[in-house]
């Protein structure tokens, strides 16, 4: 069957038009309205990318070591194991997708097939049936939570490629990302109260109730994703296409770190995410131990979230206005003063001053997950501007190893210097009251270390080179090459191909003859 597809973007009605031509000659014609609810189904699959890490990361740790009573570096090393793990499949599954054809498309039919994977592995992930003894937990765990990030990887890697293959348009793609956030964040939001009062107090709760809270959230995080499913579209694939080897994918994935553009995205998503996680994953030790504020955890995580999810039409206005990369440090400094100051707290700051701190925390918390997955899907334009192609699947893969690798080295840092500072592990949500050595640890990796990580993300969002300006002259710069054969001459608009690829421009496919 051959085919030809033509995508419109209509201003007023806000449509994509699709023509396809079948076998037989007769024209296919198909419109897709950018509507609400095509924007929630696409943002519902990212309750699981938004929700089940945010659950992980703010108990799994603590899970692993006073429920199951192991050692911080081996609890870390469960998670550390798991991302050596991501970084081997991630990128092979952005380049699968790119590569498959199917009569669901080439992303949506791999966020069909994780539904059952997500709901049995997560609902696994907290529950040892009884197992004894370090190692054999370790063991475990670790093949339950590669399981795990495997199901995951198979729904997030083709989701994080979707929206290039749906929408297209700077503002439009922007629209799609702010429903994705607000649903993220809201699913984030769930993921860090309910569990609480599923568990109970720290100091009474059970193996059991864990088991209860993983089967609960494994259904939250896996149901969505049919809804979904069947809510979004892709642009179709034309069949005369090439499709490119396995070889030749994985060879692109090596090429894409050659586009400035890129490697400025993955410093701001890696690092900006790693202080995310460091903060999420040591909250519930300042808490406890520093603070002595004993069940106030889902109040803090809880806060972090709403407030990240109220300033969401703030980030959106200043992405809309200004660039998408602009949040990041506008709104990280908030973030940065916040932990400086969470750094001294002790007891004496009281539930108001904890409140306060939180609020402030949260505006960079909140911008810290909104502006990475607001500039993922325009890094496809600066590849096919360098290279001709467009592997949105690569890119796809790589961001979602960069989410779940941060994520895990960030708890394995952790848990390591959580023991190297002398913390006492406990068994069965025991409290034990730490020494001061132990004490200045919490406060060292809860805030110290993601503070300097925040700084080095807001200067990297003042070298950010994919702007919005830029982004637009890329486009007219792409869209002279695949209309004439040829390179533009533009002056503006090669100066503009030259900065965000880092190269001249006679080295870049849109300015080769």
């Amino acid at each position: 069957m051959s085919s030809l597809f033509l995508n419109s973007w209509n201003m007023g009605n806000q449509y994509v038009t699709m023509v396809k031509i079948t076998s037989k000659g007769r024209l296919k014609m198909a419109q897709r309205k950018y509507t609400l609810v095509s924007k929630i189904g696409y943002g519902s699959i990212d309750i699981l990318g938004g929700g089940a890490f945010a659950l992980i990361g703010l108990l799994f740790l603590f899970f692993l070591m006073t429920m199951e009573g192991m050692s911080g570096a081996l609890a870390g090393a469960v998670l550390l194991v798991g991302r050596v793990w991501d970084a081997i499949i991630d990128p092979l599954l952005g380049a699968i997708s790119d590569k498959t054809r199917s009569r669901f498309g080439r992303r949506r039919v791999y966020i069909l097939a994780g539904v059952a994977p997500v709901i049995v592995t997560f609902s696994l992930l907290w529950y040892s049936f009884g197992i004894t003894g370090d190692i054999t937990k370790f063991l475990y765990y670790t093949v339950m939570y590669i399981l795990f990030s495997t199901a995951f990887s198979i729904v997030m890697v083709p989701y994080n490629a979707l929206l290039p293959d749906m929408i297209d348009g700077y503002k439009a793609r922007a629209g799609y990302v702010s429903v994705r956030m607000f649903i993220s964040m809201l699913a984030a939001t769930v993921s860090v109260m309910v569990p609480g009062i599923i568990l109970g107090a720290e100091a009474d709760r059970t193996l059991h109730g864990y088991l209860v809270m993983g089967i609960i959230f494994g259904l939250f995080y896996g149901l969505p994703l049919l809804f979904g499913f069947f809510t979004t579209w892709e642009n179709p694939t034309p069949e005369a296409e090439a499709v490119p080897s396995l070889g030749e994918m994985l060879r692109r994935t090596a090429r894409s770190f050659k586009n400035k553009a890129y490697r400025q995205y993955l410093g701001i998503f890696c690092w900006g995410q790693m202080a995310t996680d460091l903060i999420t994953a040591m909250a519930v030790f300042w808490l406890v131990d520093n603070l002595q504020m004993q069940g106030m955890t889902t109040i803090f995580a809880g806060l972090l979230m709403l407030v990240g999810a109220a300033m969401l039409p703030a980030y959106n206005w200043i992405a809309g206005k200004y660039g998408k990369h602009v949040p990041s440090y506008v709104c990280m400094p908030f973030r940065i003063v916040a932990l400086i100051i969470g750094f001294f707290m002790g007891p004496e700051i009281g539930l108001v001053g904890l409140v306060i701190v939180c609020v402030v925390m949260g505006i960079g918390h909140g911008a810290s997950n909104f502006v990475p997955w607001c500039l993922l899907p325009d890094i496809p334009d600066s590849d096919e501007m360098i290279n001709g192609t467009r592997d949105a699947g690569i890119f796809g893969g790589m961001a979602t190893l960069v989410r779940q690798s941060t994520g895990g080295v960030a708890l394995f840092l952790g848990g390591v210097a959580l023991e190297l500072f002398g913390y006492i592990e406990s068994e069965a949500g025991e409290v034990v009251e730490q020494t001061a050595t132990a004490l200045l640890g919490i406060r060292v990796m809860f805030a110290a270390v993601p503070a300097v990580l925040s700084l080095i993300v807001v200067w990297l969002g003042f070298r950010y080179v994919l702007t919005k300006n830029n982004h637009a002259a890329i486009l007219q710069a792409v869209a002279h090459k695949r209309e004439h054969g040829s390179p533009t001459d533009d002056p503006e608009l090669i100066a503009a191909c030259e900065k965000v690829a880092g190269k001249s421009f006679n080295k870049l496919w849109v300015g080769t003859m």
